[in-house]
């Protein structure tokens, strides 16, 4: 899987909680206009090179809500989302993508784009990615959790005086310690898929460099077959 454009699809969750974390419940309709306005951006620009990922409509459509009821909503509304629309944005994406599971995983959407078309429908692929899928859903899950829980404990719109050791850990440090979890599993999930691959299936690998030999050269079998062939006919002519 391309790791590093699903991590590119998730910055907009990043910003968001930069934003929040910066200026609070004032800048609340602001964060989620700009997190909304960039989820756009990705979204756009990767329906022009491959395809809409499921990543990019969620924060959309999540951080647009969100905008929307900040800016209609009035103080209560901008409160509840600076202590809790961190939580919810993540308990959002984390529903997305477990559910993603049962139909295309949407780790599946960044992998083709670094492996063969051949390979996209086997069962092995389709398998693999649901493993990371359901991985990376629940590591977020916990994080939606994580959030809701500073939220509560440590509001942004009332934060505890001094260095906020709840915020730090459970909206930073949490995040960040299973973000790198996840990122270890998904390696693991990646090089099992590998090892336990049908070997009679040649790799993408072995193929691309079976390719570099050169055109007028014969496999050494073939070589041999034909020897065999010229010493039958060389024993006709003796007859």
């Amino acid at each position: 899987m391309n790791a590093q454009k699903m991590f590119v699809s998730l910055i907009p969750w990043a910003l968001f909680a930069v934003m929040i974390q910066r200026h609070g419940a004032n800048f609340a309709g602001v964060a989620a206009t700009g997190a909304a306005a960039l989820a756009a951006v990705l979204l756009v620009k990767d329906s022009r090179h491959s395809s809409m990922k499921l990543i990019d409509v969620t924060g959309v459509t999540t951080f647009g809500l969100l905008a929307a009821a900040s800016f209609a909503g009035g103080a209560s509304a901008t409160d509840w989302v600076a202590d809790y629309g961190r939580g919810a944005c993540a308990l959002v994406l984390a529903t997305v993508m477990l559910a993603s599971t049962a139909f295309v995983p949407f780790s599946e959407q960044y992998a083709r784009e670094s492996v063969p078309p051949q390979h996209w429908h086997t069962a092995a692929f389709r398998s693999t990615n649901r493993r990371i899928s359901a991985t990376w859903g629940l590591i977020v899950l916990v994080m939606a959790f994580g959030h809701l829980l500073a939220g509560t404990l440590d509001p942004a719109t009332a934060p505890a005086a001094g260095a906020r050791p709840i915020d730090l850990l459970l909206n930073w440090a949490l995040p960040i310690g299973l973000i790198l979890v996840g990122i270890n599993r998904t390696r693991a999930v990646a090089a099992a898929a590998q090892a336990t691959a049908d070997p009679s299936q040649e790799s993408p690998v072995r193929s691309a460099t079976r390719s570099t030999e050169p055109v007028g050269r014969l496999p050494r079998r073939a070589c041999g077959a034909l020897d065999e062939r010229r010493g039958s006919v060389s024993d006709l002519g003796t007859v």
